[in-house]
């Protein structure tokens, strides 16, 4: 029921706290609407190696796509069929070229970055056995925010 106080009715306690209740409510479940809305769409595209030709380590190559809305970069690589794994760029300086670790690389909200030879690639160094054309070895990409990808990648000699 509610009350008359000086002119006007008032609300009951029981209804306040219902309200309050609805609208707490709704302020959690905005909330975790736009927390679900702000994520990275990271997704790999075209991904392959080229071992070198004494079969001792390889490149690796690929398209990272980030569709979502926020912000992601790649700060790690592993790969079981290599000692070491790491993204690395080419940088070229005159008539020389070096390559360069990348220990953090953004991949901005709505944009795609290109692995590629004499660019960004992944450096697969000490192949624990020769590789053979045509066949498929995974790469685990690790990023900030989407965590652990796994890329099939196809061994060819481009």
């Amino acid at each position: 029921a509610d009350f008359y106080l000086c002119g006007r009715f008032t609300e009951t306690p029981g209804r306040i706290t219902k309200m309050r209740k609805r609208l707490s409510f709704g302020i959690i479940l905005l909330w975790l609407l736009m927390a679900c809305a702000a994520k990275p769409g990271i997704s790999i595209e075209d991904a392959w190696v080229r071992p070198d030709p004494m079969m001792e380590n390889a490149a690796g190559y690929m398209t990272i796509h980030n569709s979502g809305n926020v912000d992601d970069a790649l700060t790690g690589v592993q790969a079981e069929f290599v000692k070491m794994a790491s993204a690395h760029e080419t940088v070229l300086g005159g008539a020389m070229h070096r390559m360069e670790a990348v220990p953090r690389l953004d991949i901005p909200a709505g944009e795609t970055v290109v692995f590629q030879p004499l660019s960004y690639h992944i450096m697969l160094m000490g192949l624990h056995a020769p590789l053979e054309y045509g066949q498929t070895v995974n790469l685990t990409l690790e990023f900030e925010k989407s965590g652990q990808i796994v890329a099939a990648a196809e061994v060819r000699r481009e």
